[in-house]
């Protein structure tokens, strides 16, 4: 029998997941408000070099203010603080803001260039772009390299590199992650043993167990979202395994690749396995449409969010609590790559006190500190936390292997909401039946549209 979260920490993942998601799917990036500079005369906060080995107290008497998005994270780490500032000596002043407040208030300080700001959460595919470009992210890479900076116990290696790659901006590393979801496949454990199906590792073997599973009478093989720019996040495992990108840098601005032939090849994919083995409507739902009916028992897979895990073992919400399996999404022709999304800890580029921000992103970011959250339900960024029991072990697995070579979903834009209704628009004509080569190439041609500029 399966262990299920405990109600605690269904109640946590399930919290985490409607804030990500909601951000995710609205591309709710920050438009710079009027005055907004580019930020090339953005001073970047550096490290101060320090002497002899490391010394949590180094700091002891500094204040640190914090700035963080009202989210099941923060909930969680707040109570713990008061730790933090006993074994540093450093106190700290926090705010948490409810996310769009948050967002506002992180921007206005920034364009003022406020030297009150120290330490905030960000969301670099929402808005990574616009503050990079800005010069608001203070490079927190140059404190990971000074060992009289990093506690021994730290191993910044046990965050995967690709994550923190994606959470890098030129030779900037805008932040450290704190909170982390994956993308997964979801199935029904019962009616692929009915069938004889083997869970599928390729695309070709997702679409041939969907071919062997689908009832256009009863139950349907496949969900996934549909909705234009909501299913922009879901489409990118997708696209990166069938060999193709979302953007070549070529000059100073992103062109779209992704009306690549391998580009066209993933969006057929997607968008078929949507038309075929789908219930109708799939061009109405997001990930609050197509969950229930993965709960319900209408479809025999499901591809989304890893956060969704809770939801579906709920018994006194899901029908299929026992019969649910997860997976890692299934390499294409072009290789094996997940993608994640969530949130990460950076420093302001006017702070007066960087090494101390510094200490603080460190201890919150730490093996222990990291451990404590996930067991409330907060997935982070390392790969070698236990878990615990209230995790199904093949949800772990997916999860942790996910997380070894994972890109973001996003393309790097400032104009995020704009670029995704561009591209979701070709998911939905395809989806809807018309060629999918020129939908694809409308997209591409209307995304440099909007990115043509210096600030898109």
């Amino acid at each position: 029998m399966r262990r299920r979260p405990s109600r605690p920490a269904l109640l946590g993942i399930f919290l985490a997941l409607l804030l990500t998601l909601t951000a995710c799917e609205q591309g709710e990036s920050a438009a710079p408000p009027a005055g907004a500079g580019d930020g090339t005369d953005a001073p970047e906060a550096t490290a101060e070099a320090v002497d002899g080995e490391f010394d949590w107290e180094r700091y002891d008497g500094e204040s640190l203010r914090l700035v963080f998005n009202q989210h099941p994270w923060q909930e969680a780490i707040e109570p713990l603080i008061g730790e933090f500032e006993e074994l540093t000596g450093i106190t700290t002043e926090v705010e948490s803001l409810p996310e769009q407040q948050f967002r506002q208030r992180v921007q206005v300080e920034m364009t003022g260039g406020s030297d009150s700001l120290d330490v905030f959460m960000t969301n670099i595919q929402n808005e990574g772009q616009l503050f990079s470009n800005n010069g608001w992210y203070t490079d927190v890479s140059q404190f990971t390299q000074d060992e009289a900076l990093v506690a021994p116990e730290y191993e910044l290696d046990d965050i995967s590199e690709s994550v923190l790659e994606g959470h890098t901006f030129g030779d900037t590393l805008a932040g450290i992650p704190i909170q982390l979801e994956t993308q997964m496949l979801f199935y029904r454990t019962d009616l692929f043993e009915e069938a004889g199906v083997e869970v599928p590792t390729t695309m070709e073997e997702l679409e041939a167990a969907a071919q062997a599973l689908d009832d256009p009478d009863g139950v349907r093989a496949f969900v996934a979202r549909g909705r234009g720019a909501a299913a922009v996040t879901q489409i990118a495992s997708y696209l990166y395994n069938f060999g193709g990108q979302w953007t070549t840098e070529e000059g100073d601005e992103p062109t779209a690749a992704f009306d690549t032939p391998e580009g066209v090849e993933a969006f057929d994919f997607y968008t078929r396995m949507l038309r075929e083995y789908a219930p109708p409507g799939t061009v109405n739902m997001s990930w609050e449409e197509a969950l229930p009916l993965f709960q319900q028992g209408q479809v025999a897979m499901y591809t989304d969010a890893s956060t969704f895990m809770p939801n579906i073992l709920d018994e006194s919400t899901s029908q299929v609590a026992d019969t649910a399996g997860f997976a890692k999404m299934p390499a294409g022709p072009g290789g094996e790559f997940q993608t994640f999304n969530g949130w990460a800890l950076g420093i302001s580029a006017f702070t007066e006190k960087p090494n101390a921000s510094w200490y603080f992103i460190q201890w919150a970011t730490s093996p222990d500190i990291v451990e404590r959250l996930t067991a409330e339900g907060i997935a982070g960024p390392r790969q070698s936390v236990e878990f615990g029991e209230d995790y199904p072990e093949d949800w772990v697995q997916a999860f942790t292997e996910s997380l070894g070579d994972a890109r973001p979903q996003l393309p790097r834009v400032q104009k995020v909401p704009e670029v995704r209704d561009a591209i979701g628009t070709a998911i939905v004509s395809a989806i809807q039946g018309e060629d999918v080569e020129p939908a694809v190439a409308a997209s591409a041609q209307q995304f440099n549209s909007i990115v043509g500029t210096r600030g898109g």
